[in-house]
């Protein structure tokens, strides 16, 4: 399961033009900005360690071909004024002249015959991502699931936010599902920790809990590690990896203890 980046750069950086909430004139723009090349970034003078939108999708996602192709049938160009309309599979043409991002997509869904049981923009929560996005859970209307948590069948679109102000300047959706993370969506957007060597699982062992800074334990892993470990010392993009200073002093303690970061769906 995968989609190639580049195809998710055309949604994580897509121009979505100015916003009057922007204020991007000053701050910059999302998608002015160098799309990342994998699913994390970690911020060399601190050790923060950000969830990609870009890396998540690519790695976690599959599109949803069928339902994509009239997504950006109804939208077109994106330029006002432009006829465009889309093409159920039972032959009817539906009219979608001057949509917005944010329309299109239910008009398409309910025109496939899904209904919208879930919508929530990331910024709401406590999260690691380097952007944020709106999604929306579909599911059909005859779906035979209790839950749409835990419905197979369901189509989740993601708008991305690639202006300044988050309340303003939204991607057009992609539309996806997420096959091997056992719910319709991710439950979560934040990165684990787990100790990286002998020494730190000793250190956790005297001091915290195996567990402890990671999604099961807490809803913000980094922030709870953060208070946890001293100043930032060094990052192995490779073996991925983050080492920090050893706030105990004492008989036994390691200068420094080190922690591996991931994402597990």
């Amino acid at each position: 399961m995968s989609i190639e980046i580049n195809r998710v750069v055309e949604f994580t950086r897509q121009n979505s033009g100015r916003h009057f909430l922007d204020s991007g004139d000053h701050y910059g723009r999302v998608y002015d900005t160098p799309a990342p090349e994998s699913k994390f970034r970690v911020d060399g003078d601190d050790g923060q360690v950000y969830l990609t939108v870009t890396g998540l999708l690519a790695e976690h996602a599959t599109v949803r071909e069928d339902v994509q192709a009239l997504l950006d049938a109804a939208w077109g160009s994106g330029k006002r004024g432009e006829s465009t309309s889309f093409t159920t599979p039972d032959g009817v043409e539906h009219d979608a002249t001057d949509l917005d991002n944010f329309s299109i997509g239910p008009v398409v869904m309910e025109a496939l015959g899904y209904e919208c049981k879930a919508r929530d923009n990331t910024y709401n929560g406590e999260t690691d991502l380097d952007q944020e996005f709106v999604w929306e859970v579909w599911t059909p209307v005859d779906s035979d699931s209790d839950d749409w948590i835990w419905d197979e069948d369901a189509v989740i679109l993601i708008y991305a936010h690639t202006g300044c102000d988050v309340r303003g300047g939204y991607a057009t959706p992609i539309a996806v599902q997420f096959e091997d993370c056992g719910y319709s969506i991710p439950t979560h957007f934040v990165v684990d920790f787990r100790a990286a060597d002998d020494a730190t699982e000793e250190w956790l062992d005297r001091h915290h809990n195996e567990d402890e800074f990671s999604q099961g334990y807490t809803s913000n892993p980094q922030y709870h590690l953060q208070e946890s470990v001293g100043e930032f010392v060094s990052h192995n993009p490779e073996a991925q990896t983050l080492t920090f200073k050893n706030p105990h002093e004492g008989e036994g303690e390691p200068e420094t203890v080190t922690f591996g970061y991931d994402f597990w769906v």
